[in-house]
């Protein structure tokens, strides 16, 4: 469907870092950018508002959303319990081949490179979610992950963040290889809690 297209890419452009919070969204320039009519722009940029990647600007105008402290909260806070449960479901219904597979791709993240530490964090969660096997979960997950993932672009440029994170992860794979539900859930927990930090700290209102 075109207009699920048209979001497609302009949410790509977000989470990507093309359009950074605070941008002033022009109807001009989208179009450039999708090649689409103005009124496929326009349904696409209402599903984006109620996903909260786009906000209000002024009476008419429209901008990427405000990275702040209220909001990395209200997202951590919702990301924690539901990371959680993801977790322990992989726990219960993973195959030892999903659990490799989970493994694999965090090996292959160690290029140094922020957008290829992007690229295989946000491969681990679909896979997650994949072997989770609940879809509501994996609905309620996915109406906050392009916000989740803005941010960890983010707060994987904090010193040292991309490499601890990757530690954290391994863990949690660790935990569910050994089929420990209470001890993967809560290194989930613990690595949400981490990442909220983080967050914070990149934009200068939190912990560093």
């Amino acid at each position: 469907m075109l207009r699920e297209r048209v979001t497609d890419a302009v949410r790509e452009a977000i989470t990507r870092g093309d359009l950074e919070p605070g941008r002033r969204l022009t109807e001009r320039e989208l179009v450039e950018l999708t090649g689409v009519s103005r009124t496929s722009l326009r349904e696409a940029l209402r599903s984006l508002q109620a996903e909260g990647l786009v906000e209000r600007s002024g009476p008419r105008g429209l901008r990427v959303a405000m990275l702040t402290a209220e909001v990395v909260n209200e997202l951590y806070d919702v990301r924690a319990p539901l990371e959680a449960a993801a977790v322990e479901l992989v726990v219960r219904n993973a195959s030892d081949a999903q659990v490799a597979d989970l493994r694999a791709v965090m090996m292959s993240a160690d290029s140094g490179e922020l957008d290829d530490e992007l690229a295989a964090t946000r491969r681990f969660y679909d896979l997650l979610l994949e072997a989770a096997g609940n879809s509501i979960l994996q609905q309620m997950f996915g109406s906050i992950e392009a916000r989740i993932h803005a941010l960890r672009r983010v707060s994987l440029r904090i010193g040292g963040r991309a490499e601890v994170s990757r530690r954290e992860l391994m863990e949690i794979i660790d935990l569910i290889a050994e089929r420990d539900g209470p001890a993967a859930a809560a290194a989930a927990r613990a690595h949400v809690l981490a990442a909220k930090a983080a967050a914070l700290a990149a934009l200068g209102r939190g912990p560093g």
